[in-house]
């Protein structure tokens, strides 16, 4: 990978961990867990985003990671789709 897409990359790595972070998905930060306590999700995330993944495989992607490793099923997960597939957009085009 070029070094530009490289630094765009972790650019979009740190705002979607950012946005994730926000959600919260599982409560655990709330509850004082690290910043990076979502990171294994955001590069799968950001895989399916870059396909241009439907908004309903990414709220199934979402719903089934956060369960299978925090045990928890997320509440919001539709929204949070909708807002990082926008998101994604838009960080794209800006590059």
């Amino acid at each position: 990978m070029d070094p530009k897409k490289r630094k765009a990359a972790r650019g979009w790595h740190e705002q979607l961990l950012t946005l994730m972070n926000g959600w919260d998905p599982a409560g655990l930060l709330a509850v004082g867990a690290p910043r990076d306590e979502y990171d294994s999700v955001i590069d799968k995330l950001l895989g399916l985003l870059s396909r241009q993944a439907t908004a309903e495989e990414v709220t199934r992607f979402l719903e089934d990671e956060i369960s299978r490793h925090f045990g928890v099923t997320p509440k919001g997960a539709a929204q949070f789709a909708t807002k990082s597939i926008s998101w994604f957009r838009i960080a794209s085009a800006e590059q």
